[in-house]
């Protein structure tokens, strides 16, 4: 089993994939309602962080607007993520993979902002710097990859979960994971597939609900409760 960097024994790498996180693009700025939220928060549009809730009208002309502009997907998901018992127990690793292709590293110890607004903030910093905070010797978040391509090459293929995968349970898949120390692959748009290139990178794909597809925080929650009971673990 991959060992854990603290010597606590083996961990589990979940990185969250194709998350819905960008800046409001350039050619959005002179929207109507960019506008309006830009003077309601008193920030620069290239500060702001597109969100379907303000935007909506704003995203029409953008490809593939049903992938982006969610930023709740992955807050909720994160939160649920760190409040478990396996990070707990320093025994989780977490990447995100963002819109533009990088892939970021989460402090173990980082506690993200549980206030929505405020984790909005926090991300459109960390795209614009590409750590968080910009300076200091030890980031919350920083820079793991600069593509899934450099990222899968540090740290494995992927198993991605993905309805269209072979039929498995969370306890197959992570008993796989720990095994082999591959990164589990969990996508973060509300509706459509995964990019080509993302499936490219994956080691193994599997379905989690036989083909039904699930809620991110959903598969999260199954995940990890299977490695707590993989990994023995209790409060």
């Amino acid at each position: 089993m991959a060992a854990g960097r603290h010597g606590r024994g083996p961990v589990l790498k979940i990185v969250l994939l194709e998350s819905p996180l960008e800046t409001v693009p350039a050619k959005l700025w002179r929207h109507p309602q960019v506008q309006r939220s830009t003077r309601r928060y008193g920030i620069e549009p290239s500060e702001m962080l597109l969100d379907k809730t303000l935007h909506y009208h704003a995203m029409e002309a953008l490809p593939q607007k049903w992938k982006r502009g969610r930023p709740d997907i992955v807050h909720t998901t994160l939160l649920l993520l760190q409040d478990s018992l396996l990070n707990h127990a320093g025994r989780l690793r977490l990447y995100i993979h963002v819109y533009d292709g990088r892939v970021f590293a989460i402090n173990p110890e980082t506690r993200l902002p549980k206030h929505y607004e405020r984790f909005r903030g926090l991300m459109a910093q960390l795209l614009r710097h590409g750590r968080v905070p910009p300076e200091g010797e030890k980031p919350l978040i920083a820079l793991e990859a600069p593509s899934l391509t450099e990222f899968v090459k540090k740290h494995g293929k992927l198993i991605l979960l993905d309805e269209k995968g072979k039929p498995s349970t969370s306890a197959q898949v992570v008993r796989l994971a720990l095994q082999t120390g591959k990164p589990i692959g969990i996508g973060m748009f509300p509706r459509g597939e995964f990019k080509k290139s993302t499936q490219r990178k994956a080691w193994i794909m599997l379905s989690l609900a036989k083909g039904r597809p699930l809620k991110a925080w959903t598969i999260a929650y199954r995940v990890t409760a299977a490695a707590e009971d993989a990994l023995n673990l209790a409060w």
